[in-house]
C-alpha cells in the first residue's frame, strides 16, 4: 500500500500557496492596500523597470518593499536583493523592524531565515538572501564599495530623498545580474520616498506630471488617506503638521517650497539647465574661477557667453602652477582677453592680479543693472555677494540664464542644491543673503559650484571702462 504523503502545516501550506500566487501575479492572498497591488503589478511586469512609489508618509511604502522583498525570496531560491538606505543603520531600526511585522502578518516560520543585526543580512533557508546596503555618498568611493562585487537579482532604495544621484546610477547596473534568466524574471529597481526636491524630482515626477515619463519607469503617488491599514491616530497627527511638512508629508506635494527665505524657486532651478531658448553672445564672454585655497577641496572654473554658461571644469586643491595652466587653456579655447576674467579675490587673485577681483564683502554697487527692488520695497543690499546672489535669483525666476553645459545628472544635483540655499536674512534692514558657513551646515560642503554663477552676476553689473555695442552684420 503507498504511503500517505504527510501534509503542511496550514501556515507552510499557506506559504506555499502564496508563492504560487506571487509567481502568477495573484496578490490578493497578500492582503495588500490598492496602491500596493498596484505597485506589485509593475514590480512584476515584463515591461517596467525602475519604479517610484510614495508622496507621503503613510502610503505604505516600506510595507510594499518588504511584501516585495519576502516573496521574491520565497518564491525564487537563491535569488539575492538588497535594501538600500542613506546609512545601514537606519536599514537596521527602521527598514528591518516594517521586515518583521510582514514576517509575523504572514507567520513565516522562524527556521525559514536567518537575520544577522550586525551585517544587516538575512539569509533564506532556500539560498535566497536580502542584503542591507549604505548608499551614503563619500567622494572617495564615488562607486560605492558598499555593494563590493556583488550582483544582485533586484533592489530596493528606501527613503530615496536622502541619497545622491551616483547612489541610483549604481544601483541601477548592480540589478538583473543574478539568476533572473534561470527564473525568467526582470531587473527590478523599486525606489520609495516622500516629496523631495532633487534627482527624484527630476528624473520621475516632473516627466510624470509633463506625461513625458519613459515606459520603462512608473510613479505611483501613495498617500495616508488611501491606507486603512495605518495605526489609529496616524493620520490625525499628520493633519497637524504645517508649512512645507504638511504639503509633503500629508498633502504629498512635490511642489512644495522648502523655505520662504529660499529666493530662487524650485521650478526655475529646475528648468536652469533646459531654457535652450536663451541663445550665446560670444561678444559678452567671460570666465569666472573660484580657486582651491584657504582650506577648499575644489578650484573650479565656469566660461559664459552672454547669459549662456558653456562650460566648466573642476580639478582638486592645486598649486598656482596648475590653476593658471586650467585658466589659460580656457583663455586660449575661447579666446578670452585678461579684463574679461572674474575670481574670487582671496584665491587665484593671488596668481593672475587685481583687476577682476570678487571681494564678496565689499559695498554693493549701484545703478542700472545693479538695483533691485524687493517685494517691501527694499533696494539696498546688505554687501555685494548678497546683491549679487538677489540679481542671479531674479534672473533664474525670470528663465533668463541657460546652464547649457551643465549636462550630467551629478553637476545638475549638485548646482541645484546649492542654488535652493540662497535664502535671505528675514528681519534684516537690507537685502542680505545667509552666511557661507549657514550654507555648507545646510548641505556639508562649500557652495564652491553657485559662487560662479553669484561672481559672473558681479561682471554683469561691474562698471565698463566703455559702453557695451553689439555689433550688427
Amino acid at each position: 500500500m503507498r504511503e500517505k504523503t504527510p501534509s503542511l502545516p496550514d501556515n507552510l501550506s499557506t506559504i506555499a500557496t502564496k508563492c504560487e500566487a506571487f509567481r502568477l501575479g495573484l496578490f490578493k492572498p497578500l492582503r495588500l492596500i490598492n496602491k500596493q497591488v498596484i505597485g506589485m503589478e509593475l514590480l512584476t511586469d515584463r515591461t517596467t523597470q525602475e519604479i517610484l512609489y510614495g508622496g507621503a508618509a503613510g502610503g505604505g511604502k516600506s510595507f510594499l518593499g518588504c511584501e516585495w522583498l519576502l516573496w521574491n525570496c520565497l518564491s525564487y531560491p537563491g535569488t539575492r536583493w538588497f535594501v538600500g538606505r542613506h546609512h545601514l543603520s537606519e536599514i537596521r531600526k527602521s527598514t528591518m523592524v516594517t521586515m518583521q511585522k510582514v514576517m509575523r502578518k504572514h507567520r513565516i516560520p522562524a527556521d525559514y531565515y536567518n537575520y544577522n543585526n550586525q551585517s544587516v543580512k538575512t539569509v533564506f533557508h532556500n539560498g535566497s538572501t536580502i542584503e542591507g546596503v549604505d548608499l551614503m555618498f563619500r567622494p572617495s568611493q564615488s562607486e560605492f564599495d558598499s555593494f563590493g562585487s556583488t550582483e544582485y537579482t533586484g533592489g530596493w532604495i528606501e527613503e530615496a530623498g536622502a541619497i545622491s544621484v551616483e547612489a541610483y546610477e549604481v544601483s541601477k547596473i548592480r540589478i538583473g545580474r543574478h539568476m533572473n534568466g534561470e527564473y525568467n524574471i526582470m531587473g527590478k529597481l523599486l525606489i520609495t520616498a516622500n516629496p523631495s526636491r532633487n534627482w527624484i524630482y527630476r528624473t520621475f515626477y516632473k516627466p510624470y506630471k509633463e506625461q513625458c515619463l519613459p515606459n520603462y519607469r512608473r510613479f505611483i503617488q501613495a498617500l495616508a488617506t488611501e491606507n486603512d491599514k495605518n495605526e489609529p491616530g496616524y493620520i490625525d497627527r499628520l493633519e497637524t503638521l504645517t508649512g512645507a511638512k504638511r504639503a509633503r508629508l500629508f498633502s504629498g506635494d512635490w511642489e512644495f517650497q522648502n523655505d520662504e527665505r529660499q529666493l530662487i524657486e524650485s521650478d526655475a532651478i529646475v528648468d536652469l539647465f533646459t531654457n535652450s531658448f536663451i541663445e550665446r553672445d560670444a561678444q559678452r564672454k567671460c570666465l569666472v574661477c573660484d580657486v582651491a585655497m584657504h582650506g577648499k577641496d575644489l578650484f573650479r572654473v565656469a566660461y559664459f557667453e552672454g547669459d549662456v554658461l558653456v562650460e566648466h571644469s573642476k580639478m582638486e586643491k592645486s598649486g598656482g602652477k596648475d590653476v593658471l595652466t586650467l585658466i589659460d587653456r580656457y583663455r586660449k579655447k575661447y579666446a578670452i582677453p585678461a579684463s574679461c576674467i572674474v575670481y574670487d579675490s582671496d584665491g587665484v587673485g593671488a596668481f593672475i592680479g587685481k583687476n577682476g577681483g570678487f571681494i564678496p564683502g565689499s559695498r554693493p554697487l549701484h545703478g542700472g543693472m545693479a538695483a533691485i527692488k524687493d517685494k517691501d520695497g527694499t533696494t539696498d543690499f546688505y554687501n555685494l555677494r548678497s546683491q549679487c546672489a538677489f540679481l542671479l535669483a531674479e534672473d533664474i525666476n525670470n528663465y533668463k540664464i541657460y546652464g547649457e553645459g551643465v549636462n550630467n545628472e551629478e553637476d545638475i544635483e549638485l548646482l541645484s542644491d546649492e542654488l535652493a540655499q540662497i535664502r535671505r536674512v528675514i528681519n534684516s534692514e537690507k537685502l542680505r543673503y545667509i552666511s557661507k558657513d549657514e550654507v555648507k551646515a545646510a548641505i556639508g560642503r562649500s557652495p564652491d559650484f553657485s559662487d560662479l554663477l553669484i561672481m559672473w552676476k558681479y561682471y554683469q553689473i561691474i562698471p565698463r571702462s566703455k559702453p557695451f555695442v553689439r555689433q550688427v552684420g
